[in-house]
């Protein structure tokens, strides 16, 4: 982002004095008196907004608008917005700010997140600087994920209903994610488990190509269980796509296949549905859907074999807080 340049002028002021009338001898010269200079104040420092770009506005009663910055000083913006003709907010009530992308601007949409996630599975875009969100899934699990820096967010995952069952647990969610061009990410975490006399670690390595309304990722994850190493890698695609200002289009799927001497078995599954969003808060419906089969290979051959497959509704729903300008 170009800063605005401004240009300082100082003025300089030059003393005057005046000499003493001729006499028949003349008096001895004296020194001028020393004048000290006041000390210079420099005007306020001004955020680098660029003239003539399009923003998301957000207030601090929460309402936000859409409008291209037409002026901006110390105190004051002004945007031209399509509804509301010039809108000129002080900096003070002002609690968010984002620049939007070309393709944000051209369609109208406004700011809606950093597209770090898709509805359970990360993405390796991250969360910027101060940004956070708090997500149920399901009512019985919560999620909370904050961005320490722009690459770098730390979050956990737990069951939140007491009397949930045997499967209470708490996990935790690092994440790191390298900017490598506009449009191309890397990133790399883990879901670490933790349980009541057992443990569960899968590590990941993802990346993403797109921008937070259109994108599609796709990574690779190997799990550690009780500390003991699992040779079989979990593949996951997934993207999502913003077909209106408030309603995406998003998908994950995951891809295991274990095979070895004795046992032939693939599970594909994920969820498949609709995101609707707003500023701070948004819901997702969608569908779980899996697959699996399994050969029990005996020498000789005769070995057993299954399938099945089945979907089950899935629904969030995800409020986004802080980063405040």
């Amino acid at each position: 982002m170009l800063p605005v340049l401004r240009s300082l002028s100082i003025g300089f002021g030059l003393a005057c004095f005046t000499l003493p009338a001729l006499a028949q001898q003349p008096a001895p010269a004296t020194s001028p008196p020393v004048l000290e200079a006041a000390p210079l104040t420099a005007p306020p420092s001004v955020p680098g907004e660029i003239i003539g770009q399009t923003y998301t506005v957000e207030v601090k009663s929460g309402t936000a608008v859409v409008g291209t910055l037409t002026a901006a000083t110390a105190e004051e913006l002004s945007f031209q917005t399509k509804d509301l003709g010039v809108l000129v907010l002080k900096r003070a009530n002002i609690r968010q700010l984002t620049l939007l992308t070309p393709e944000q601007a051209r369609r109208g949409f406004d700011y809606q997140g950093n597209g770090n996630r898709l509805f359970f599975a990360p993405t390796a875009r991250n969360l910027r600087r101060g940004e956070g969100t708090v997500q149920t899934i399901d009512i019985f699990l919560l999620g909370v994920n904050y961005g320490i820096t722009d690459n770098i967010s730390m979050g956990a995952l737990f069951t939140w209903i007491p009397e949930a069952g045997s499967d209470n647990f708490f996990a935790l969610t690092p994440k790191v994610s390298i900017p490598v061009r506009e449009q191309v990410r890397l990133g790399a975490g883990a879901l670490v488990v933790l349980r009541s006399g057992s443990n569960f670690t899968l590590a990941y390595a993802n990346g993403t190509y797109g921008s937070a309304d259109n994108n599609l990722t796709a990574g690779v994850g190997y799990a550690f269980v009780q500390g003991q190493y699992v040779n079989t890698p979990v593949f996951i695609v997934g993207g999502a796509t913003r077909v209106s200002r408030r309603l995406s289009l998003l998908n994950e799927t995951y891809i295991l296949n274990v095979k070895n001497s004795y046992d032939n078995a693939t599970f594909i599954g994920g969820i498949a549905g609709v995101r609707i969003s707003g500023q701070r808060l948004s819901g997702s419906l969608g569908l779980m859907y899996g697959f699996s089969s399994y050969t029990n290979v005996r020498s000789g051959g005769g070995g057993d074999s299954f399938s099945s497959g089945g979907a089950l509704p899935f629904a969030e729903a995800t409020y986004r807080f802080g980063r405040v300008k």
